[in-house]
């Protein structure tokens, strides 16, 4: 059984992590593009929004850097950091999209309505908010399913740790000066 384990552990458990480094990959490219195009526009426009923004993708680019590392080098204590903010950020967005959804109905009875001029003729107010819902909710179930992705190169990571200290000290074990004596 013992065997099994380590042969399952070399055969599934890599895969899942380069799968995570390739995820963590793309996130972090996309950060750091966010970053600097939220640096150019606040230096454009000089919003202090913007550079609020570009503060906050550069931070979290950081932390994305941090779990490709640990991913690459096997230690997961640089890799918990990162899912703790992808958690938190989850957390969060889980619950704007419950309160979006909730200011949707709301939209049905007009109580909630979203600022548009006069000329145009677009979409209803029931309609921005349903198809904003909507593209809400798949961006959710998208952000979730990568989370997911890298949770499981995280434990991945983990279980190659526990295998390889396993085998060491099992090594050590047998090789220990200190035997048994029975009186």
């Amino acid at each position: 059984m013992y065997e099994e384990e380590v042969e399952g552990c070399s055969k599934y458990k890599p895969t899942m992590r380069f799968a995570a480094i390739v995820v963590a990959t793309v996130i972090l490219m996309s950060e750091v593009s966010l970053a600097i195009f939220e640096y150019i526009h606040c230096r454009v426009d000089g919003n202090p929004l913007s550079a609020v923004f570009a503060a906050i993708f550069t931070f979290h680019s950081l932390f994305t850097t941090f779990y490709i590392i640990g991913a690459f080098r096997l230690v997961e204590c640089l890799m918990v950091p990162w899912l703790t903010l992808q958690l938190i950020f989850l957390t969060t967005f889980a619950m704007f999209v419950v309160v979006w959804w909730i200011a949707t109905l709301l939209s049905i009875f007009n109580l909630v309505q979203y600022y548009h001029t006069p000329s145009d003729q677009g979409l209803t107010n029931a309609e921005f908010f349903v198809l904003t819902g909507i593209v809400l909710t798949l961006v959710l179930f998208l952000c979730m399913k990568l989370s997911h992705i890298l949770y499981k190169g995280f434990v991945s990571v983990r279980t190659q740790n526990m295998t390889r200290y396993r085998i060491t000290e099992s090594v050590q074990r047998t090789d220990s000066v200190l035997k048994p004596s029975y009186v």
